[in-house]
């Protein structure tokens, strides 16, 4: 193996830096562009549907996503058969736009029934859209923190809408919208179709905040820039000392004409001698299911049998502290007889350094 960075392993360094030069097109919103932004939006928010849903029917449900295409009514109608409807997402900060979800009331039926402890076999009723509206309700729960996340936002949202859908004549301008649909399945059940439908505002959105900014498609690397990133090899960055060339205070290091590169990936790039002094202190490690206020009243009032209503959603991910300070969250998970918790994303080091303070 060579020490050097292949040619591909440069163009990666070049496009990571520039933005892979479609952050431009993306944000102007062009069909094929905007649907490759949003797929991955998309996919996270199926993953996300189908864990909460698992956890609250207590079957195994799988919302298999296709990728984002700019809004097909027709193709929506074929695809989702028989009554549907429609249940409308409105982002009121963090996001901006509307997200509607597009199911057949029959399925909307078996998951209400489910819900309600029933075989899934209920017919379909007016009752059925408070159930299925609050069950997109946790689902959301579950995809704004995974999201938000992901775009370091705070994203808040309406309780969902639930209302008749027909795809011949939809309530609400579809001309500029994306969409993305998936096949649900339930088990034992069978599968059927489901859409989701992004606005222009929140597609343009979701593009604005996960496409890096344009620089023109120039990042202003001269050739010498570019001879200095071809002459890295791969043993410069696995010094012992953790440092290029064997240097023991690395931070950035500067090619020349005014490139630099940045730290090392993890948030700590000084000398590490002195680390390893650290490394068997125990600290305190907590999992914080959610929280409450409650009247002293209340208080007193509970009983065995009492049910305290947390604020966090069915789905949502838990807090994973460390000396009372929040630095990861996680999904609850079983391991033989014992709880535990998948870590599904970290609290940036910045961020746990301002804690501490």
């Amino acid at each position: 193996m060579s020490d050097h960075l292949s040619q591909d392993e440069i163009d990666s360094l070049l496009g990571m830096m520039s933005g892979g030069g479609g952050g431009e097109a993306a944000a102007s919103g062009g069909g094929s562009d905007r649907g490759a932004v949003l797929t991955p939006v998309f996919q996270l928010f199926c993953d996300k549907a189908g864990d909460v849903v698992t956890s609250v029917v207590t079957k195994k449900v799988v919302f298999a996503s296709e990728p984002c295409v700019k809004a097909d009514m027709g193709a929506v109608g074929q695809r989702v058969t028989g009554g549907s409807l429609s249940l409308k997402l409105s982002f009121s900060s963090g996001l901006n736009g509307d997200m509607f979800l597009i199911m057949n009331k029959k399925y909307a039926a078996v998951l209400s029934d489910l819900m309600m402890m029933g075989d899934g076999n209920a017919d379909y009723a007016e009752d059925h859209k408070d159930a299925i509206g609050e069950l997109l309700n946790n689902v959301v729960g579950a995809f704004k923190t995974a999201f938000g996340a992901e775009i370091g936002a705070q994203i808040s949202a309406a309780n969902v809408e639930v209302a008749d859908f027909d795809a011949n004549a939809p309530s609400f301008p579809t001309d500029s919208m994306e969409m993305g649909l998936a096949k649900l399945s339930v088990e034992g059940t069978g599968e059927t179709n489901v859409a989701l439908l992004f606005s222009d505002a929140l597609a343009k959105d979701i593009v604005s905040k996960k496409s890096p900014p344009s620089n023109g498609g120039s990042v202003g690397i001269s050739q010498a820039e570019m001879d200095a990133l071809t002459s890295i090899s791969t043993a410069d960055f696995s010094s012992s000392s953790g440092a290029f060339g064997g240097g023991s205070d690395f931070g950035s290091t500067d090619f020349g004409g005014g490139f630099t590169a940045p730290p090392a990936a993890g948030g700590y790039s000084g000398p590490k001698d002195n680390i390893e002094l650290l490394l068997d202190v125990e600290l305190e490690i907590n999992i914080e299911l959610g929280r409450s206020d409650l009247s002293i009243k209340k208080i007193l009032e509970l009983a065995p049998g009492s049910i305290v209503e947390l604020d966090k959603m069915a789905g949502e991910p838990v807090d994973l502290l460390v000396n009372n300070k929040v630095v990861a969250k996680g999904e609850v998970v079983v391991i033989d007889e014992n709880f535990g918790i998948r870590i599904v994303s970290l609290i940036p080091a910045e961020d746990r350094i301002k804690s501490l303070r």
